[in-house]
């Protein structure tokens, strides 16, 4: 029968239901090779080709056993569940009846959700003593290091070498073990991120126990940023909020001939600063979108600290309503003062830290789609390894838009999911090969064919 007809035959039957004749559909079990993810082939061919697996198995160490799981085995199965729309290591049993991904994930089997549990609680046991002393995670000093030569290859890709680094906190709810009472109330933790605007990617994450201070060790979280950096680039900004107003942190930037943008904590001295601003050389603030704000005025001051030159605050400040109670200090304006050493208009430097709003989507991208809404595990250096997990498979997502060009590169993977990912389709041995037969229109396919040797060019050119 064709496909016009089986369609034909399935809708007069829908309308039989309709009228009553039928009072049900019978149910079956299919025994054809058939998948729900007939996309997931342009992201195995980008994953080979670049060769994922290789960096993996000879960054993180060997299983115990010959029959065990390699490392990539077992972070490519995790990165499926994400990419799937699974949120938790159990999900991946819904992976094993997709006869496309058994073919593609390299092993005769996918691994139990135990097995996956299993190897993120021993990731805790591979430590080694670093050549400048202290303990270094060797899985997750792994994973960084693949992360890093993914984003090596984005940063070559889009033509990227000087970038702008944001650095934040986010809060992870979680009743487990190892989890703190966070200043919101619940227990969880409080994982410390970079992000990498122009290149839509996570630098690295810092899981910290949910009561620790976002402000805690900054100087040395941005040492570890700068070393995580791609070869290649450099970081040409830093934004962050008041957690890094410190003179440490200021003192670093300049040493390294980094510019900043950084919330200013509105103490005594900044206050005073603020208040030294003439009447007259306050300008009315005109937006990113060009609307002028009749509430809004901004200038800037010089300020300094010990130990720091002279930098520059920006203010940002807005008439409180007419109906409101007017605050003891800050008298009728709210004041957003901004550190800076940037040179150009004041208007320009506020619009460039609100830009600081695309950290906090890919943060929100990170927790619905990436793992980092939950921890899998109890143990703290099992969750460690689970939120470097979803900042590799962040990575490469950026890398596969970033391969399939267009529009793509701002999509979400939920809509890359409904478009391209999830297609069925149908697994075939033809003249001694396996052939995927996609349901999808002719339109479609030409641009599956284009996307697959723009994966395989991509890889032939940077891998």
């Amino acid at each position: 029968m064709t496909r016009s007809g089986s369609i034909r035959g399935i809708t007069n039957g829908v309308e039989d239901m309709r009228a009553g004749f039928v009072s049900r559909i019978k149910l079956g079990i299919c025994r054809e090779r058939l998948t729900g993810r007939g996309g997931f082939l342009l992201l195995s061919e980008l994953w080979e080709h670049l060769g994922v697996s290789e960096f993996l198995d000879s960054a993180l160490p060997e299983p115990g056993s010959g029959r065990g799981f390699r490392p990539s085995q077992i972070i490519r199965s995790i990165v499926g569940v994400l990419f799937s729309g699974g949120e938790h290591l159990s999900d991946i049993t819904h992976l094993s009846w997709d006869w496309l991904l058994f073919a593609l994930n390299g092993s005769r089997k996918l691994p139990a959700p135990n097995t996956l549990t299993t190897w993120l609680n021993r990731c805790e046991q591979w430590v080694e003593h670093e050549s400048g002393g202290g303990l270094e995670n060797v899985v997750l000093q792994g994973i960084k290091r693949v992360n890093r030569e993914l984003l090596r290859v984005l940063a070559g890709l889009l033509k990227k070498t000087s970038l702008i680094v944001d650095v934040d906190a986010t809060l992870v709810k979680a009743k487990k073990r190892t989890a703190r009472i966070t200043y919101k109330g619940f227990p969880g933790y409080q994982p410390q991120l970079a992000y990498l605007p122009e290149l839509r990617a996570f630098l690295g994450s810092q899981l910290r126990p949910g009561n620790e201070p976002s402000s805690k060790d900054a100087v040395d979280y941005l040492e570890d940023c700068k070393a995580s950096m791609p070869e290649g680039t450099h970081i040409r900004l830093l934004r962050a909020d008041a957690a890094y107003y410190q003179r440490e942190v200021l003192k670093w930037c300049l040493d390294n001939g980094i510019d900043f943008a950084i919330r200013a904590v509105r103490d005594s001295e900044v206050m005073r600063a603020i208040w030294s601003i003439a009447p007259h050389e306050w300008q009315r603030y005109v937006d990113s979108d060009g609307v002028e704000q009749s509430d809004a005025e901004v200038a800037s001051a010089f300020h300094s600290m010990e130990g720091v030159d002279w930098f520059r605050l920006v203010v940002l400040r807005r008439r409180r309503d007419s109906g409101s109670q007017l605050d003891l200090f800050d008298g009728r304006y709210e004041y957003f003062p901004i550190a800076t050493r940037l040179k150009c208009p004041a208007e320009d430097v506020v619009h460039l830290y609100n830009q600081r709003g695309k950290m906090e989507d890919g943060i929100g991208q990170l927790k619905q789609d990436f793992g980092l809404s939950s921890m899998p595990c109890s143990k703290f250096e099992a969750n460690d390894v689970w939120a470097a997990i979803g900042i590799l498979a962040f990575a490469f997502f950026a890398l596969f838009k970033a391969a399939l060009g267009g529009h793509w590169s701002v999509k979400k993977l939920k809509t890359v999911r409904f478009h391209i990912l999830d297609i069925p389709g149908k697994l075939v041995y033809h003249a001694r090969e396996l052939v995927l037969k996609l349901d999808c229109s002719s339109g479609f396919l030409k641009f599956f064919r284009e996307s697959l040797r723009r994966c395989q060019s991509l890889a032939s050119r940077f891998g």
